[in-house]
């Protein structure tokens, strides 16, 4: 099978480097996160929630499935990934996911399945564990794989895990951090070199304005929107870099929701993102789908890219 379209230099990027989307790099999962800019350590409260702070699942009252379809580079890159989270009384909280990332060429992918448990220690604290098996394939008949020698294999796996902590200190307020890919995983496909996935550390805080709303002697209609905001901090560090992501949350009903997020990532040349999104619920019977969409623009080295994310979030 022939290269198709995909520039050469982003595919030496993809294959040598790392650096751009490809060998785990943090993109993040779901639609509703990508809206806040990726900040969601700290809310974990959907089946997004082992991709960010596994101890989050223990919060989660309701049964959850759900899904999502991601473009990056418009739509170069491809991600998909579903998601269930059973929480269990007296237990704790179980849930699974598997994603897979690929690109336009089908030269390369990634595969990850995450097995996840979270349990409250006491009403203000969780803890989460993710355990994960990682891998990486190429095409193997491929031209560009077959006649290069850096390939000495052309998939490679391995396991990891994360670990997550979700405390709620004072009402309305949450602060969670995860430190993901504890147990260091080679997925190298050559013995040249090894190529371990980073360890990614987030760190972050959301708060709900439900208590200002509650000392507030505006209007119900204010009082009400109030209510339905959430702001959200987060800090993440990969390989040395800091980044920086600032998301808010607006529920203007049970039914509507609205979101703006900013990003800065710092990997020797700025690099910002400006995050929207939105939600719709719409009860069907026993159950309540949320429909997310997220959009991303990238600016810096990539410049009027974006990212488009859709996903459904089931609560039975």
């Amino acid at each position: 099978m022939k290269i198709k379209t995909i520039p050469l230099c982003i595919l030496v990027l993809i294959i040598f480097t790392g650096t751009t989307f490809a060998i785990y790099d943090d993109i993040g999962v779901g639609a509703r996160p990508l809206g806040l800019g990726g900040a969601f350590v700290a809310i974990a409260n959907d089946s997004n929630a082992a991709n960010y702070n596994a101890a989050g699942l223990a919060y989660i009252e309701e049964i959850q499935i759900g899904a999502t379809h991601a473009q990056r580079f418009n739509g170069l890159i491809t991600y998909n990934t579903i998601s269930g989270i059973i929480p269990i009384s007296g237990i704790g909280s179980i849930g699974a996911n598997i994603g897979i990332l690929g690109e336009d060429s089908d030269l390369y992918s990634e595969q990850v399945v995450r097995l996840s448990y979270a349990k409250t220690i006491f009403k203000q604290l969780a803890l989460g564990l993710n355990l994960k098996m990682l891998g990486i394939s190429y095409d193997e008949e491929n031209e560009f794989v077959t006649d290069n020698p850096y390939f000495t294999h052309t998939s490679s796996s391995a396991f990891s895990f994360d670990v997550g902590i979700l405390t709620k200190p004072v009402n309305s307020l949450n602060i969670g951090v995860s430190i993901e890919n504890l147990l260091p995983a080679d997925i190298s496909i050559s013995d040249l070199e090894s190529d371990t996935v980073p360890q990614n550390i987030r760190v972050g805080l959301a708060y709900n304005l439900e208590t200002i709303a509650e000392m507030s002697t505006q209007g119900e209609a204010i009082t009400n929107l109030l209510k339905g905001t959430l702001g959200t901090f987060e800090l993440t560090t990969r390989n040395g870099e800091i980044n920086t992501h600032i998301g808010v949350e607006i529920m203007l009903n049970k039914t509507i929701g609205i979101r703006g997020g900013y990003g800065m990532k710092n990997e020797g040349n700025t690099a910002s993102t400006f995050n929207l999104g939105g939600s719709v619920r719409i009860p069907v019977g026993g159950t309540i789908p949320q429909i997310d969409y997220g959009f991303q623009l990238l600016t810096g080295d990539f410049n009027d890219n974006i990212t488009q994310r859709f996903s459904i979030n089931l609560l039975f």
